[in-house]
C-alpha cells in the first residue's frame, strides 16, 4: 500500500516536470495513467506540496501547481493564495528569500542564541504603540473578572472559529458550516478523511479544556504537554508521543530547517521557553513569544503549530481579553512567516501577520457585554466555594438527595445565603463534568471515574424503581 502511494506521487511529481508552466488538479487527473478519486488526489498534492517536492498557486478553481524548482518569475504571474495584503514592506523584503528554490537555499540549525539572547520584560517584540492598540481592540470589560469569563461567555463561537481556522491553516478542507456541524452535532461531513474529523473533534477538546480551566491553568510543562495531548490523540502513530517531549528527529515540510534531535537538550529548551514565558508581563509579548519559539522549537514529534496556537491564546483566556482565531489567514501567508523564524529567525512577518490576525479576530467578536447579557456574579464570588465542594461531592462518593444535603451544609458551614442558588448551579457543573475541567477540585481521574460510574448505577436504580 505505502509503495504504491508512492508510486503515485513520483508519477504526480514527474508529470509537473513535464508541465513547468503550472497545471490544474483536473489536469492532473486526466493525464495520470492510474485512476484517482478527488479527495485521494487532492491528499496526494498536499502531500507534495507539505514535503515541498511541488510548488502550488491560487486558491479553489484558480489553483495551479509547478514542479518544484520553477522559476518564480513564472510563478509571480498568478494570483497568490491570500486574501489580504498583510505584510509591510520590510517584511516583504524578509520573504524574498523564499524566491529562491528549496534546493539552493542555506541549510539551517536550531539556534539557541535566538531564545538566550531574549531578556523577559526587557527585549519586545510587541513594540509600546502596538500593545496599545491591540490592548484597545482586545479588551473586554472594565472591571477584573474571574480568569476566563470572556471566553466562556463567547465559548461556542470560539470553539467553532478557532478549531476551523487551525485546523485549516493545516491544510484541514472542512468548510466552516461543517465544522460548526461537527462542533455542535458531531455531525461528521461526508467525503472527508477521518483525520480532518479527528483533528477538528481534538481542537474542540482542547480549547475547552482551556477555557473551562482558566483559573488555574498555568504557563508550565505539564498543561502544554497536556494541551498537546488533547490535540494530537489518535493521530500520531505513535501513541506514546502523544503529550511527551519527542526522542527522534523530526524534518519540516518545504523548509531547510532541521529542527534540534538530541531529547535531553529539547526537554531544556522547552523548560526554558516556558520559565521566560512565565516571567513577561505583557500579554501580547507573552502570547506571541510562545507562538515563535514553540513553533521553532518542535519540541513534539508532530501537532507543533497546533499546539502553539492554542498556547498563544492563554494570555488572553486569562485576561479576558479577545482570542485570536487566526480567521482569514491564509495557509500561504502563515506558512511564509514561519520559515522566515526557522531559516532567519526574522520575526518581522509572523509579527504583522500576527497584529493583523488579532485585530481581525477583534473586530469578529466585536460584541459588547450588553448583547451579551449581564456576567453573574453571584457565580464568579463562589467559584471557589463550587469548586471546593464538589471536590468533596466525588471524593465522598454522594449521588441525589445525599449529595444536595452534603452541598446545602456545605452553605450553612461557609455563610453562603443563597443556597438554593448555589445548590442548584453547583448540581448542574456536577451533571456536566468531564475529565478535561477536573482542575481546581482537588480530585483525580481515577476518582472521577468511580463518581461517574456509581452516579450512572445510580440513575438506572431511579429508572427501575420507576418502572
Amino acid at each position: 500500500m505505502v509503495q504504491d502511494i508512492e508510486r503515485q506521487m513520483d508519477e504526480i511529481t514527474a508529470l509537473l516536470e513535464t508541465n513547468p508552466e503550472g497545471i490544474s488538479r483536473g489536469q492532473i487527473a486526466k493525464k495520470l495513467s492510474f485512476s484517482i478519486n478527488y479527495k485521494t488526489l487532492q491528499r496526494r498534492l498536499a502531500s507534495l506540496t507539505d514535503a515541498g517536492r511541488i510548488l502550488k498557486t491560487g486558491q479553489k478553481k484558480a489553483t495551479k501547481y509547478y514542479p518544484a524548482k520553477t522559476p518564480i518569475e513564472i510563478i509571480k504571474g498568478q494570483k497568490r493564495d491570500k486574501t489580504y495584503e498583510i505584510f509591510s514592506q520590510k517584511s516583504q523584503d524578509a520573504l524574498k528569500f523564499l524566491e529562491i528554490p528549496l534546493h539552493a537555499r542555506e541549510k539551517m540549525t536550531y539556534k539557541r542564541p535566538f531564545l538566550d539572547n531574549y531578556v523577559p520584560n526587557e527585549t519586545a517584540y510587541v513594540s509600546k504603540d502596538m500593545h496599545k492598540k491591540l490592548f484597545q481592540k482586545g479588551k473586554r470589560f472594565d472591571e477584573e473578572l474571574a480568569a476566563g469569563t470572556y471566553a466562556r461567555q463567547i465559548c461556542q463561537r470560539l470553539l467553532i472559529d478557532l478549531s476551523y481556522n487551525s485546523s485549516r491553516l493545516e491544510g484541514n478542507t472542512y468548510s466552516r458550516l461543517d465544522t460548526q456541524k461537527l462542533v455542535e452535532k458531531g455531525i461528521s461531513a461526508e467525503g472527508k478523511v477521518h483525520e480532518e474529523t479527528v483533528m477538528i473533534m481534538n481542537h474542540k477538546e482542547a480549547i475547552l479544556f482551556l477555557v473551562e480551566n482558566a483559573q488555574d491553568i498555568e504557563l508550565n510543562s505539564l498543561t502544554i504537554r497536556n494541551l498537546h495531548h488533547l490535540l494530537s490523540q489518535d493521530l500520531l502513530a505513535n501513541p506514546e508521543a502523544c503529550g511527551n517531549i519527542r526522542k527522534i528527529e523530526v524534518d519540516i515540510g518545504r523548509s531547510n530547517y532541521k529542527p534540534l534531535g538530541n531529547p535531553h537538550v529539547l526537554k531544556e529548551l522547552f523548560e526554558l521557553i516556558l520559565f521566560k514565558a512565565r516571567k513577561i508581563k505583557d500579554p501580547f509579548e507573552q502570547s506571541f513569544f510562545l507562538l515563535i519559539h514553540l513553533s521553532y522549537l518542535q519540541a513534539f514529534e508532530d501537532v507543533n503549530k497546533r499546539t502553539s496556537r492554542l498556547c498563544c491564546n492563554i494570555p488572553f483566556i486569562k485576561l479576558n481579553l479577545c482570542p485570536l482565531s487566526f480567521t482569514d489567514v491564509s495557509r500561504e501567508d502563515y506558512t511564509a512567516a514561519l520559515l522566515a523564524i526557522y531559516e532567519k529567525n526574522d520575526i518581522a512577518p509572523m509579527l504583522d501577520l500576527y497584529c493583523w490576525a488579532y485585530i481581525r479576530s477583534c473586530e469578529q467578536y466585536g460584541v459588547v457585554r450588553k448583547s451579551l447579557g449581564e456576567i453573574d456574579a453571584f457565580r464568579i464570588q463562589y467559584r471557589q466555594q463550587r469548586k471546593d465542594v464538589m471536590g468533596q461531592v466525588i471524593k465522598r462518593g454522594l449521588h441525589g438527595k445525599p449529595a444536595e444535603d452534603f452541598i446545602e451544609n456545605f452553605c450553612h458551614e461557609h455563610g453562603i445565603n443563597d443556597t438554593d442558588k448555589f445548590t442548584a448551579m453547583t448540581i448542574t457543573d456536577l451533571s456536566t463534568l468531564h475529565a478535561g475541567a477536573i482542575i481546581g477540585l482537588g480530585i483525580t481521574e481515577a476518582q472521577l471515574d468511580t463518581w461517574l460510574k456509581k452516579n450512572s448505577q445510580t440513575l438506572r436504580c431511579s429508572r427501575s424503581d420507576l418502572i
